[in-house]
């Protein structure tokens, strides 16, 4: 924001709103933009055919229960 006052030619004394900057800078909010993305992905994941992977992990429902605790160690370390 600091940059985009100084563009317009703003301080912060000078009691303008963050959103009055960019509106005159032309800058659109981070928040509306990553939710637009958001809903094209999905636009496109479900113009996808059924057996895609995204389309399966975005419907997916898990089964079970996650366990309590920290997770069951898979690997085991060698010691040479």
């Amino acid at each position: 924001m600091n940059t985009l006052r100084s563009i317009i030619g703003e301080t912060r004394r000078d009691s303008v709103r963050n959103k009055e900057v960019r509106d005159q800078c032309e800058i659109i909010d981070i928040n509306k933009f990553v939710k637009g993305r958001k809903k094209e992905w999905n636009n496109h994941v479900r113009r996808r055919r059924d057996d895609r992977i995204a389309k399966i992990a975005r419907d997916m429902k898990p089964l079970g229960r996650r366990g309590i605790g920290r997770p069951q160690q898979r690997w085991s370390a060698i010691n040479i």
